[in-house]
């Protein structure tokens, strides 16, 4: 049963989000309604999810205690409130929850909020899991494991794949949708049917050609707006 923090100083509201959320077989490990009785709670016992009000008691808001929650704890926030004013989105970072819920809300977008808060914080764990992690390729009968952030890019060559590298390059038996899989989505991308590149080290690009250092690899067509999505251009 997920552990639940609620952070909030309505007295009435923090009891209603605490039945609700038992009735969803959360368990609500703690509700407090300030910073340092978050912080002080968070020392002491494990919980798998954060749902807090910005306006809280004390001299730091929720978006305050988000930041400080996020130097120590691995955790999912959720923040929750009456305020929709730039003044308070402007200063909350993608980087530090997973959730937004405006009051007043309903039993469906809290449900909602919180299972997609953990669901969020789940996914980014794995692609950080998945972004250190490396290729194992064999290599004149040795087993070389070849960090992602290594691999520049790979070129398929019929029923071989090319893996090419800062240091060097290796011959694979495998096929490039083989590679396409095991490689973070995040960090690498399809810019041609025979070329599978590293985000990392494109240098520039324009509709018909990405530059990597010295190296310049055709781009499919259709793919420019894609790309510079990607690379948040």
């Amino acid at each position: 049963m997920k552990k639940i923090l609620i952070v909030e100083d309505e007295v009435e509201l923090a009891n209603n989000l605490s039945e609700i959320l038992s009735n969803l077989d959360y368990k609500v490990a703690s509700v407090v309604d300030n910073a340092p009785s978050a912080l002080e709670f968070l020392e002491h016992n494990e919980v798998d999810l954060v749902l807090m009000d910005i306006l809280i008691n004390g001299d730091l808001d929720g978006i305050d205690l988000a930041y400080k929650i996020r130097e120590g704890y691995d955790l999912p926030i959720v923040f929750s409130t009456a305020y929709s004013g730039t003044e308070y989105l402007e200063r909350i970072s993608s980087e530090i929850h997973e959730g937004y819920l405006l009051k007043p809300f309903s039993l469906e977008s809290l449900k909602t909020a919180v299972f997609f808060g953990l669901k969020r914080h789940e996914e980014k764990k794995g692609k950080i899991r998945k972004s250190k992690g490396s290729l194992k390729i064999m290599d004149k009968g040795y087993l070389v494991p070849v960090p992602y952030t290594e691999v520049v890019y790979l070129k398929a060559d019929g029923l071989y794949t090319k893996v090419y590298t800062k240091a060097k390059s290796y011959l694979v038996r495998d096929i490039l949708k083989s590679f396409e899989d095991k490689l973070p989505e995040d960090q690498f991308i399809r810019v041609h049917k025979s070329y599978l590149v590293n985000i990392s080290y494109i240098g520039s690009f324009n509709a018909k050609k990405i530059n990597l250092g010295e190296t310049s690899i055709p781009i499919r067509r259709g793919l420019y707006k894609e790309l510079m999505e990607k690379l948040n251009v």
